[in-house]
């Protein structure tokens, strides 16, 4: 398969977009309680790890290349603001971004060079779109029982 620049750059920040999500998934996870809670954020987390591992190797398959190091990438979500908002306000960032995130991937389907990579993104257009749904379902529990978030075992 002939090398295709365009959709090794577009990958490239697929695999960027993970990780950010995988960081602020991880972030968001510390500031909440309630263990069921704190669960499925880390079960996000987890997802965006396996989502840039697959990536990666799309990417290889695409380009003949490994991806390289992108620890020095610079992240747009700042971490920091995770501790000064509060969990509402998170999950709509996150719902918002995997709402963009579903776009974004199923845009780069129709533009894929070949069938299993199509698939594959078109996976994770669903799977993303199943966060949406995770996201919002937390938001209604928190929105209608105030205070859920943070009730922890001995509670």
């Amino acid at each position: 398969m002939k090398a295709n620049p365009s959709t090794g750059q577009t990958l490239i920040e697929a695999i960027k977009h993970e990780i950010e999500g995988r960081q602020f998934y991880l972030a968001l996870a510390k500031k909440v309680r309630n263990p069921l809670v704190r669960r499925k954020i880390l079960g996000l987390a987890e997802d965006e790890l396996e989502h840039r591992e697959t990536l990666s190797r799309l990417y290889w398959a695409q380009t003949g290349t490994e991806v390289g190091d992108l620890g020095d990438f610079e992240i747009k979500v700042d971490l920091s603001d995770v501790e000064q908002m509060s969990l509402p306000e998170l999950l709509q960032i996150a719902m918002d971004t995997e709402k963009k995130a579903a776009a974004a991937y199923k845009e780069m389907a129709s533009a894929a060079a070949d069938e299993r990579s199509a698939a594959f993104l078109e996976y994770l257009v669903e799977v993303e779109e199943g966060h949406y749904e995770a996201l919002a379902a937390e938001l209604k529990k928190i929105s209608s029982n105030p205070g859920w978030e943070n009730q922890g075992p001995s509670d």
